[in-house]
């Protein structure tokens, strides 16, 4: 027990006396920036660890433990980078800084006074996960029904009959479906094939010599069903996912009949025209913009160095290098000058880098006793700064004193400026007779009748010396110094100098201008992504609100922020290795992005992001929308999935009184189009849409048959002549509407064309 107090005694006493020797130094703040030496980026979620130490001995010792990983060590402090590769630690400035990153050796560098030290650190590369992903096949069945496009989905069914004879038991049956664009006739892709065999047609190829199966690449598309001479119906049905669910889209397909030795039937079908049903075309609604707070997301300020110039004028007693008693600023400005100083030698973050002093004698006398004197003021001045300069910082200061002699001109000058005009040019016509001689200059300036009572009391006035010093602070600008930056310096201004982040953020709060806004958040969003190898969230968020306010569509600006595999939910917080904290998933941007995904037509994308947005009363409309809009308000496998189909559907049923009707027309049955014509009440009666609806509703009870002798028929092509007069868009309209039938469409264009002419 002795021998523990008298250890932790002996270490008390150390630790003491290692303080002392810290406080004879002075400590400063350093920061840097840390990079990977092969891709000069930052090393992002790597830890990059910073240790600081009194001495470069100390540093040296704390190195060979690291490398060896063997032993321990003690530094005096220790930081962590931030994953922009930016950090700050406490030092002494005659101490040592070490960089340790990953299984790499270490890095020491000696501060030396350095205030800013920016390492590169080479290191090891790590292989990124691969992700395999794979595709399942297969048909999903339809209801039996036109063609549509709901969501990116595009179903089609159709039955193709086979007559009698056409097919054969040892022969194969092969449909070929392709979709093609309805506008240019161009293929989309082609769909899976549906294949029949005779059952004659497979014992035949095991019969045959070296014959494998397994390299039949129709194999996998040969249904259980076989194919029979006596004939038989190939019920045709697909779902094709669509980029681009707002194009025209048609699908045909080639059928084959083919034996062992060649194709003896061929036939090509029209299995879905461009006139297909979408069912929520006409559903009503808009996609707001959301804001981060931009408090959640401001960037840490980087210390920078700032070069900052100031300058005091002092006056003397004529004649002597002593202060002038008379003027009470002097001991107010030598004594602000001292102060000054002492702020920027002692500071944390601040170095004194330049003092020059420029001593100002008046022109009366002799010039060479007026140099000498003005050279004896800039002694004094130099012996006023060293009072209050330690000797190690004036070693280390650039000086450059001159002392010179006030032209006469000068006195001139400020006769000028008091309206003594004659008086100045009296002065400057005799330096121009006498430019080479200061002394002649004197002596027939002095002879001029009002010299005693006017030009000597301009004298004391050019009595001066003039300090200008130059000082580097390390650190960052004020918003107001921020916002003066970028409206008074051309190269920030235009780009061709870059912020630094935390900049960019105090003029997202202080330019209005909304153009200029813009072009502020592409600047941070680019140069982000070089500085820190991803782009900055706030930055990115701001100009996409800004593109879905005008229905610009970019679904690339918000993707990096987001995670669909790996986490379930929203506003995820992750603590860094530098003690920060990251949102992973914020509310704000997975909203955003799905109304991106909305405007771009994605409206898969778009379900899957509404799944991570939570429950609340502020998103239950817009996750209804868009689950909505990518089909998934009607059917389902299970009854949770029918019960969220159901409830999707009467929340955007609600939205609007058109959606009414829109919703209830697009579940598309019997019982639900009286519903879709008892809401049309709530239309306005003069609306061209209201006019189409009706024409869609009748149509539909023109297919009905126990509506056949009601004229139906009649009433749609009515109202779609009455629509298209409204406004002619509709035509294009009714044209590709498969709940438009094509007699009702056809009667009604030649209406409308015949009345339009007449």
């Amino acid at each position: 027990m002795k021998k523990l107090g008298l250890y932790c005694l002996l270490c008390l006493g150390m630790w003491a006396l290692a303080a002392g020797e810290v406080s004879a130094q002075d400590m400063k703040l350093v920061s840097g920036r840390i990079v990977n030496k092969n891709t000069k980026k930052p090393f992002g979620q790597e830890a990059v660890f910073i240790y600081a130490f009194n001495t470069v001995a100390e540093a040296e010792d704390a190195r060979k433990v690291i490398d060896s990983k063997n032993g321990f060590f003690e530094s005096s402090s220790m930081e962590a980078a931030s994953a922009d590769g930016y950090y700050q630690i406490t030092v002494p400035e005659t101490g040592a800084l070490i960089f340790k990153v990953g299984v790499v050796d270490c890095v020491l560098e000696k501060v030396n006074y350095r205030l800013e030290i920016n390492v590169e650190i080479e290191s090891n590369e790590i292989l990124k996960q691969v992700d395999v992903v794979g595709m399942r096949q297969g048909i999903q069945p339809m209801d039996p029904d036109n063609a549509e496009i709901d969501g990116n989905s595009f179903r089609a069914r159709n039955k193709i009959p086979i007559p009698a004879q056409y097919g054969k038991s040892n022969a194969r049956l092969i449909l070929q479906p392709y979709l093609l664009d309805g506008n240019t006739g161009d293929t989309v892709r082609f769909l899976d094939p549906m294949v029949y065999d005779g059952e004659q047609y497979h014992l035949t190829q095991e019969r045959r010599m070296g014959y494998d199966t397994g390299k039949d690449p129709l194999m996998h598309y040969v249904r259980h069903e076989p194919l029979v001479a006596d004939g038989m119906v190939v019920d045709w049905a697909d779902t094709v996912y669509l980029d681009d669910p707002m194009k025209s889209y048609c699908v045909k397909g080639v059928l084959l009949l083919e034996d062992y030795n060649r194709v003896y039937h061929r036939e090509e079908y029209l299995l879905a025209s461009a006139r297909i049903r979408r069912p929520l075309k006409f559903l009503e609604y808009t996609l707001g913009e959301r804001q981060l707070d931009p408090n959640k997301y401001k960037e840490r300020p980087r210390r920078e160095r700032r070069n900052t110039a100031g300058n005091i004028s002092l006056t003397f007693v004529v004649g002597k290098a002593q202060l002038d008693p008379k003027d009470t600023m002097n001991r107010v400005q030598v004594d602000k000058l001292k102060s000054d100083l002492l702020a920027i030698v002692e500071g944390e973050g601040s170095q004194l880098k330049e003092f020059h002093i420029r001593g100002v004698a008046s022109p009366d006398g002799s010039y060479a006793s007026n140099l000498a004197l003005a050279k004896k003021r800039v002694q004094f001045a130099q012996e006023q700064i060293t009072s209050v300069l330690p000797r190690r910082v004036l070693a280390r200061v650039y000086q450059n004193p001159k002392a010179e002699v006030a032209p006469w001109t000068a006195v001139a000058d400020l006769l000028f400026a008091d309206s003594l005009k004659q008086e100045a040019a009296d002065i400057r016509a005799i330096v121009e007779k006498y430019p080479d001689s200061r002394d002649r200059q004197t002596n027939q300036i002095r002879k001029l009748p009002y010299y005693k009572e006017t030009v000597v009391d301009y004298l004391p006035r050019l009595r001066t010396v003039h300090y200008e010093y130059i000082h580097e602070i390390y650190r960052e600008l004020t918003p107001q110094e921020i916002l003066d930056r970028y409206e008074h310096d051309a190269d920030y201004r235009s780009g061709r100098k870059k912020f630094a982040l935390y900049e960019y953020w105090n003029l997202f709060q202080l330019v209005k201008d909304p153009k200029e806004l813009e072009a502020l958040y592409k600047r941070a969003y680019e140069e982000s992504k070089e500085m820190n190898a991803k782009p900055w969230v706030l930055a990115a968020n701001n100009l996409a609100a800004v593109y879905l306010k005008r229905k610009q569509v970019d679904t690339t600006l918000l993707a990096p922020f987001i995670d669909t595999k790996n986490l379930k939910g929203c506003n995820i917080s992750v603590k860094q290795p530098d003690g920060s904290t990251v949102i992973l998933n914020p509310e704000e941007v997975v909203a955003n992005q799905l109304c991106m995904y909305l405007l771009a037509n994605n409206f898969r994308s778009a379900s899957i992001l509404a799944q991570l947005l939570p429950n609340t009363e502020k998103n239950r409309e817009l996750k209804a929308l868009t689950m909505c809009l990518g089909g998934y308000y009607k059917g389902g496998e299970t009854p949770e999935a029918r019960a969220k189909a159901r409830e999707v559907f009467d929340v955007v049923k609600e939205t609007t009184p058109v959606n009414k009707v829109v919703m209830y027309l697009a579940l598309n049955t019997q019982a639900n189009d009286v519903f879709a014509e008892q809401a049309m009440a709530d239309l306005p009666e003069d609306d061209p849409l209201t006019w189409y609806l009706w024409a869609i509703i009748n149509s539909r009870k023109s297919m009905v048959p126990a509506y056949a002798l009601d004229m139906y028929e009649l009433k749609a092509e009515e109202w779609l002549v009455k629509c298209f007069k409204a406004d002619p868009k509709y035509m294009d309209i009714a044209a590709a509407d498969g709940d438009i039938l094509e007699s009702i469409f056809k009667s009604a264009k030649s209406t409308y064309e015949y009345e339009l002419n007449q």
